[in-house]
Formats: structure tokens, C-alpha cells, sequence
């Protein structure tokens, strides 16, 4: 059984305010509020934009659930550094791109862009939200370099960071 320290548990509920609400308010009301200021006006209406919504939202909440539950199958762990994988999860969901969880957050935050139809939040704020999430992750990678060595950096040159791309089928062998 677990035990869960209270010192831990408040960390986690910290990283939580700050990635699910903090970074999203801010982008959604950066957006809005340099679409008000500038007077920009909202994006097109239309079915395509309409359907990619509920689209984008279902599957980046998807792929985050997915990416969660591979941490705790594959690698015994959590997405929060207080309680990281003891081992290196390289299958499954973690096999399309080396950040599953990463790209479901920024597939369901451009839905909620695409819901608010503005141009501010989609040429502004989500790309700065994005170089700032490179810049953390490029940190993270270095963490599990070191934690993982050779086994990370073999990991690291198979599977792209954050956006999956087709791949020769004998770079997948590994990976099944």
C-alpha cells in the first residue's frame, strides 16, 4: 500500500492548479483580451470548424487518460516528479511520441481555442503557451537522460518528441 506524504500531495495539487487551470486561463484570456484590444475579429464559423471541436477535445482528454494510465501500467509511476516511473514507458501510447500526454493537452487547448474562435489565443497565446511547453520538456528530457541513460537516448532518436509521424516499419519493432 501507499503512502501518500502530505508534502507530496500538496505539490501535485499545485502542478495541478497551475497545468489544468493557470496556463489555460491565461492563454484563453490573453486571447480574448488582444482580440478586444485590437479588435480582431473571430474566426470563421463553418462545419469543419464546428465538428473539430468536440473532435480535438474528446481526443487529446483521450490521450491524456491514455498516457496517465500507460505511466501506471508500464511504469509503475505517476506523471507528477514526485512520483515518476521507476521504469521507462516506451509502448503503447508512448510509442506514437515521447510526450503523449503533452500532445492530448495541446490537442484539447486548441479546441477551446477554436470554440472561442480567436484569432489572438490561435496566432498569440497557444504558440507562446507551445515555447514554453518546448523549453519544459527539453528540460524534462535532460532529467530523463540521466535517469534512464543509454536506454533514453536509443528511446529519444526512435520516437519523436511531441508530434507522431509514419516511421519505417523496423523503427516500430521495438516499440510494439
Amino acid at each position: 500500500m501507499e503512502i501518500f506524504h502530505p508534502e507530496i500531495l500538496k505539490q501535485q495539487l499545485r502542478d495541478a492548479i497551475v497545468y489544468w487551470l493557470l496556463i489555460p486561463a491565461a492563454v484563453v484570456f490573453s486571447g480574448l483580451a488582444i482580440d478586444r484590444l485590437f479588435g480582431f475579429s473571430r474566426l470563421p464559423t463553418g462545419l469543419a470548424l464546428t465538428s473539430s471541436v468536440p473532435i480535438l477535445l474528446i481526443a487529446g482528454t483521450w490521450l491524456i487518460g491514455k498516457a496517465t494510465k500507460d505511466l501506471k501500467q508500464y511504469g509503475h509511476g505517476t506523471p507528477n516528479p514526485y512520483r515518476p516511473a521507476k521504469i521507462l514507458v516506451i509502448t503503447s501510447s508512448y510509442r506514437w511520441c515521447r510526450h503523449p500526454m503533452f500532445l492530448g493537452y495541446d490537442l484539447a487547448a486548441l479546441s477551446i481555442i477554436l470554440l472561442c474562435r480567436s484569432w489572438a489565443m490561435l496566432l498569440i497565446s497557444f504558440p507562446l503557451m507551445l515555447v514554453w511547453q518546448l523549453h519544459f520538456l527539453r528540460k524534462e528530457e535532460y532529467l530523463l537522460s540521466r535517469r534512464f541513460q543509454k536506454d533514453y537516448v536509443e528511446y529519444r532518436k526512435q520516437v519523436p518528441m511531441l508530434l507522431p509521424w509514419p516511421r519505417p516499419k523496423n523503427m516500430l519493432n521495438r516499440y510494439q
